[in-house]
């Protein structure tokens, strides 16, 4: 039986390009191997950490299906784990939990986008990384507006 939900399709990803080890380099991250579901992801770069302030995040690819939450705006732009006033930061507020514990990570909750509608949504973060440094998170998420 193939797996349909977005969640469970990225884990095993991450999990057969991770082999042994605890994260997976993004070197080995290939898009089209779940060309199906990449337009469903957010893909964020990590920047260095410094001694003493919050985690710097970029927005450096949002799948098309997701502009309705993420506009094409935000790509390119950083914000810092401490933010929490930006549009769709429900989804990413536990980018902290993930970079400090290497794992995947599920979420789920709501928000309301700046439509003034609710956004319910399911999430999976997927660290990348090296030498116990995460470089990348990759975010997949399914939901709907009401």
């Amino acid at each position: 039986m193939i797996e349909h939900r977005l969640s469970d399709r990225l884990i095993a990803y991450w999990n057969t390009i991770r082999k042994e080890e605890p994260m997976p380099d993004f070197g080995h991250f290939n898009a089209s191997a779940i060309s199906d579901i990449w337009q469903q992801c957010v893909l964020f770069t990590v920047s260095p950490f410094v001694e003493n302030k919050p985690w710097v995040l970029n927005f450096y690819m949002i799948g098309e299906k997701l502009r309705t939450i993420y506009s094409n705006e935000m790509v390119g732009r950083s914000f810092n784990t401490a933010q929490r006033h930006f549009q769709g930061a429900a989804i990413v507020r536990r980018m902290e939990e993930i970079i400090d514990h290497p794992t995947p990570l599920l979420d789920a909750g709501q928000f309301i986008n700046e439509k003034s509608k609710v956004v319910k949504y399911r999430s999976c973060l997927l660290p990348f990384g090296r030498n116990g440094k995460v470089s990348h998170i990759i975010i997949g998420l399914s939901w709907r507006e009401f």
